[in-house]
Formats: structure tokens, sequence, C-alpha cells
């Protein structure tokens, strides 16, 4: 078996807007259902199945699909400026208010670059659409979209219809208004057999994307990530570390954003987060751990900005401290079913009584621009609107303004 160049999972477009692309379509739809029923990765590695799939299954799973737009959009900006906004899009399940607020905020409409994490391509979840082409089609972009996983199962509430998945792969993107030359999926350390889980059972592992841009001011390497939220601050920074490291190696001017999922918690496990809880609460207090989730580098998230200095990437500059990018809604169906899963009943209704205070609502800084050898001018968060009372993402996007054919320094940002 092997992957197949053909679009026969999808409907055809009746018009490309792109004059060039390749395509990550398959032919392991058929095999879905039994996959599901293997309880284990150790029994599926010793199952004919997964033999008979393998060569294709490796093949989808670092696969990255391009496209170039026969007539990309033109930057409104300067040639000596360039807007990045790196955004978590909650899989692209709303599509239609994602595409309002990227068409027709003021700050986002602006955006050369777009680096977004949590992307569907068809899952019966998200309509079964590919989303980041779908973007790039509405905004006249490039793109490029890495797969991380085959996805098999849902997340809580994600997909409540029941709706078959198609190509079923969910991974990263980049949209660009310029040009994208080389890209690079990146493996980044699998802490958890996601295959294994008990919800939104998965084959594959967590992947960055890396993209070439190339700008009339000279090549930057852009890369987005999602690291992490069921894991420790050591074991997120270890999935930082290799992605620096390797983009590192493929030029003198890096910007990397995304999730790093700077929660503060050890969620590597249950037993690890209700020891890290009761730690937090019996040490710092209820009221100092809450007020820390807008300053995560500050005490348990330090091994991530370690890593940083370390690897000499500085986000000094390049994000808007003053403003959440994430709002802990402990009252909202979905953060209630996630905290029952996690810590159980009598814990979740304690913390909805104790964050009444917060109106059961608490921002915290999970996303992040990170940069080596480029000159921020401006950062900010963008509070995008409900759209027909609909929020487009469950995380706000950041963007930061670059000043292009700045002189470069070696160890760090001007």
């Amino acid at each position: 078996m092997a992957v197949v160049a053909s679009a026969s999972s999808e409907p055809a477009p009746l018009a490309s807007p792109f004059s060039s692309r390749t395509d990550i379509s398959h032919n392991l739809q058929p095999h879905y259902a039994a996959l599901r029923l293997i309880p284990s990765r150790r029994k599926l590695m010793k199952s004919p199945l997964y033999a008979q799939i393998e060569p294709a299954l490796r093949s989808v799973l670092s696969a990255v699909e391009t496209a170039t737009h026969a007539q990309p959009a033109v930057s409104q900006h300067p040639p000596d400026r360039l807007r990045v906004v790196a955004w978590n899009i909650q899989r692209g399940r709303r599509l239609e208010a994602l595409k309002h607020a990227l068409q027709h905020d003021p700050t986002l409409r602006e955006a050369d670059v777009l680096l977004l994490s949590e992307v569907d391509c068809g899952m019966g979840r998200s309509g079964n659409r590919n989303v980041s082409r779908e973007l790039a089609t509405a905004l006249r972009m490039h793109y490029a979209f890495g797969v991380s996983y085959l996805v098999l199962g849902d997340d809580v509430l994600e997909n409540e219809t029941g709706e078959a998945n198609t190509l079923a792969l969910a991974g990263s993107a980049i949209l660009s208004r310029f040009p994208i030359g080389t890209t690079k999926s990146l493996d980044l350390p699998e802490l958890k057999d996601k295959f294994s889980s008990k919800s939104e059972k998965r084959l594959g592992k967590k992947r960055a994307l890396a993209a070439q841009l190339q700008l009339p001011s000279g090549d930057l390497w852009v890369s987005t990530c999602h690291l992490d939220s069921n894991a420790s601050p050591m074991q997120r920074g270890m999935q930082l570390r290799t992605l620096l490291q390797e983009v590192s190696a493929h030029g003198t001017q890096q910007l990397v954003g995304g999730d790093f999922n700077t929660t503060t918690y050890d969620a590597s496990g249950t037993g690890a987060l209700v020891s890290d809880l009761l730690h937090k609460f019996f040490t710092k207090g209820f009221d100092a751990t809450v007020d820390g989730y807008m300053t995560p580098e500050h005490s348990y998230e330090q091994p991530i900005f370690t890593v940083l200095a370390e690897c000499g990437f500085l986000h000094e500059g390049l994000n808007d401290r003053s403003q959440g990018t994430y709002f802990y809604d402990v009252d909202s169906p979905y953060e209630e079913a996630k905290l029952r899963q996690k810590v159980g009943l009598l814990a979740t209704r304690w913390l909805q009584k104790r964050l009444r205070p917060w109106n059961g609502c608490v921002p915290a800084r999970l996303d992040w621009f990170v940069g080596k050898n480029v000159q921020p001018l401006g950062a900010g968060v963008v509070r995008v609107p409900r759209e027909n009372g609909i929020l487009a993402s469950d995380h706000l996007p950041i963007f930061v303004d670059l000043q292009l054919g700045a002189a470069q320094v070696t160890d760090g940002i001007l």
C-alpha cells in the first residue's frame, strides 16, 4: 500500500487558485475501524494490519502539503516590515468565523504570515475540510500544511454528530503572502502514547513545521509548534530544545510562534497533576497560583525559558505581556468536561466555586513568539469578537511586527 497522489476522498474544486500544489491524499480510510479496535500500541505493532499499512502510514505522517497561489495578495506594509500572526485555531472547526476575523479584523487582515496550530484536514469534527487550503484560498496566500497525526478518535465534545473522518489528518500550517521555499516537518520528543489514549486516539507524534520564507530583504525561517499540554514543564522544554536546535541549522534569522502550553502545571499524569496542585496551593496559595498564569517564566515554566536562553532565542519585545492569550473558563461545557476527566467531579466543583471572584474565567499566557536575529517593532494580542455569537477559537491570536533588513546580531534580538 502506498500514499496516492489523488484527492478522491475530497470533493474536487471547480477551479484551483493555486498554480502548483502537492497533495497528501491516502487510501487508509478503510482501516480506521479496525485500527480503533486495537487497544494498545504494543498490540498494534504485532498486528498483520500494521505490517500491511506501515509504508503508507510512515509516508503520510511525515508529509507536508504545499501550494503556490497563482495571484497572492500584496503585503499592506512597506518592504522593510513584516507582520506575523500565530494562532491556535482549535482544529479550524469554526472556519467561517476564522475567515471573517482574518479578512476583517484591522490587525489580522494585514498579516503577511500566519503560523497556525491545531489545523485539521479531513476531520469530521471540522466538516472534513482541508482547513489550511480553504484559509489560503480565502486570503490569497501560499501555504504549507504539515501532518502530525492520523486521528482515530475525537476529544471531548468535538464531534457530537459523529461525522466520519475522510483523511483524518491533524497538524500545523504556515500561510504566507511571500513565496515559501524549503519546508521541514520536525519530529519532537514523544511524551505520551497517543494511540493507547482512551480519548482522541491517534497515530503519529508531535511535530513542528518550519518554512523558509523568500522575502525581498532575504530569507527568514519561521516555525510553528504546539508543545504538549499533557506533559510537565521539563518535558515541554525538551520538545522546544529539539525544535530550536534543528531550526538553528537552517538560517541565521529565525522566528518561532505557537502554543507553548505554558500552563505552569505538570499534567504528565493524574498523580503528577494532583501532586502539583497540592504543592501550589499549600506553598503559594490559590490567588498567587492563579496570578502566576500570566508570568509562567517566573516559576514553574522556567525549563522553557532556560532552553530559550541556552539556544540563543529571546522572547522580550516579541510578545505583549499585558494580556492573556487563553482563558480558563471553568464553567464552559468543554473546560468542565476536561477538568472532570483529569481531576474528577469533586475537584472540578471546588475549582468552579473557588474561581467565582474571577467570574470563572482566568487569563493565562500560553502562546508565544521567540526569535533569533530579528528586530521587533511591536507586538500584541488580538481580541477577536464573537461572530454570530461564536468564538473563532478558544485561543486568541498574537502578532508581532518585524523590521526587515536590519543589522543582524549573533546572540539574540537587537
